[in-house]
């Protein structure tokens, strides 16, 4: 995959645009949450309660769609589509009762769980976070669907069901939200998100309905893939609940500080995870059937090329991205989220950790990738090993930053984890595949952190300036932030075209075939 085919091009556009959409509705919610609620105690219960189904959810489901791939196009190019049926019923079968066994587990042990994630809380924001997990557990029974709906569209390159799943979601929670209007119907909030996410769910299995599945009772365990979908599963399991494990780890650190630090926390992780959301995830999901073919056919010289060329393009489309969210934290918090209950304090806080966030964003993107690539070599073993690795350097981190850092110590120690992560995969996939071409890697890095450094200048510039014509207003900071955010990306871009970047070079090439097919036409 040296060149960017139209396909692979059109298959990313339309899963990061999926991604714009379902992150600016996201947004939205997260704005309503504050101006509702603020940070608060209330807001703490929320999120603490959340993140039990929720990091369930979606670190199951996706490790689903990570594991199933491999095997299920290996079973149907073997056995053909109706033995891959039969395995995906069963496999869905299988876990939904394991799922639904675990939720009434949860129901009895919400009071006991708690205290162990948020051991700081006060009597009255547990009772609220116990109360709260209690409605948010049904989400449990949609895991098996989701995540195998999913997995089997990817592997048959339907990108647009799963993608916009998070737009459906969000959207029945953004109505609750402008319909609450007091603190004690943060309850309400908590229904909508399990009716928001059965909605996308359902969106996934009528897509899938579109391929030939039909649901049957079965449940073969006698199914000699079967197995090696578990076996692939429990690693990839503990390898992407990296991001949830150290939230829960920083969120027990945090619950020990002034209330609501824990929201600060989710409001700048919510915005810091926006451009691999967006963009990394888009191209990584696009890429990952790609390298799964190539291991299969036996192609490493086109697997490794796939793989450096995905790094040097999530460098190219992330660093500019990291650089604007750094310098602009402020700005960009204001503009989000200051408005009703949340305060000029607040912003600064929150600013504080975006800033520490921002540096991770990257990093995170390049662990995706690499992970992906020894899912597709069939090694899950060593993604799971090196997230423990991460998950152990993180929580070392939370205790020795959070001293002289506060809060912040916590964001910067979760970006950290993720760099130390991508050097121990690079490092093991070179001793399995050889050499993958780390000078050309580290030589591109440099390349956009100086390119994205000169837009920064920019950026800078400009945003100083208007300020001073503008002033300070909601929306002259919009404009001016839009401005200012653009001007990074332009001289980024601009300055990979003159030096004639392998991305730069492949920018061009794809504005000429858009410039023949408009004279075509």
């Amino acid at each position: 995959m040296s060149r960017m085919r139209s396909g692979f091009v059109g298959a990313v556009s339309l899963v990061a645009l999926a991604a714009v959409l379902s992150r600016l509705l996201g947004y939205v919610r997260e704005m309503l949450l504050a101006a509702k609620f603020g940070a608060t105690g209330v807001t703490d219960a929320y999120l603490v309660a959340q993140e039990i189904p929720g990091a369930i959810y979606f670190v199951v489901s996706s490790s689903l769609v990570l594991a199933f791939i491999p095997v299920y196009r290996e079973v149907v190019e073997r056995r053909g589509e109706e033995a891959a049926w039969r395995l995906v019923n069963t496999v869905l079968n299988v876990a939904t009762l394991a799922f639904a066994a675990l939720w009434l587990v949860g129901e009895l042990a919400a009071p006991a769980l708690i205290p162990l994630l948020a051991p700081g809380f006060s009597a009255e924001s547990e009772r609220l976070a116990v109360s709260l997990t209690r409605v948010m557990l049904p989400i449990l029974l949609l895991v098996s669907l989701s995540g195998l709906s999913a997995g089997v569209l990817n592997a048959h390159r339907r990108f647009a069901a799963p993608a916009f799943f998070g737009l459906a979601s969000n959207l029945v929670v953004v109505v609750t939200l402008l319909w609450v209007q007091e603190a004690g119907q943060i309850s309400w909030v908590a229904y909508s998100l399990v009716g928001g996410w059965a909605l996308g769910a359902l969106i996934q299995l009528v897509d899938l309905l579109r391929t030939g599945y039909r649901y049957r009772p079965v449940m073969d365990l006698a199914e000699p893939a079967l197995g090696r979908v578990w076996r692939m599963l429990l690693p990839v399991l503990v390898a992407t609940s990296v991001t949830q494990v150290q939230t829960f780890a920083a969120r027990v650190v945090a619950s020990h500080l002034a209330e609501g630090t824990i929201s600060f926390l989710n409001y700048a992780v919510r915005i810091s995870q926006l451009p691999f959301n967006v963009i990394g995830l888009a191209l990584t999901t696009v890429i990952y059937p790609t390298l799964a073919e190539q291991s299969a056919s036996g192609g490493q010289d086109e697997l490794k090329e796939t793989l450096r060329d995905g790094l040097r393009r999530l460098a190219f489309l992330l660093v500019p991205m990291a650089v604007g969210t750094a310098l602009f934290a402020v700005p960009i918090v204001r503009v989000v989220f200051e408005r009703g209950a949340f305060t000029p304090d607040d912003t600064r806080m929150t600013a504080a950790a975006l800033q520490f966030y921002a540096v991770g964003i990257l990093f995170t993107g390049w662990v995706d990738m690499l992970n992906r690539t020894f899912y597709a070599v069939q090694d899950s073993l060593t993604p799971m090993w090196t997230a423990l690795v991460m998950i152990a350097f993180n929580i070392m981190l939370n205790v020795a930053l959070v001293g002289p850092l506060g809060h912040a110590g916590l964001a910067l120690s979760a970006s950290l984890a993720p760099f130390l992560g991508s050097l121990v995969l690079l490092a093991r996939l070179r001793m399995r595949l050889g050499r993958l071409g780390g000078r050309e890697i580290a030589g591109s890095l440099l390349t956009y952190l100086a390119t994205s450094g000169a837009g920064a200048l920019l950026g800078w510039l400009v945003w100083q300036g208007g300020v001073r014509f503008l002033g300070n207003g909601t929306l002259a900071q919009l404009i001016l932030l839009i401005l200012a955010l653009g001007a990074i990306v332009v001289v980024h871009v601009a300055a990979a075209l003159l030096l004639r970047t392998p991305d730069g070079a492949e920018l061009n090439r794809i504005a000429g075939r858009l410039l023949r097919r408009t004279r075509d036409t």
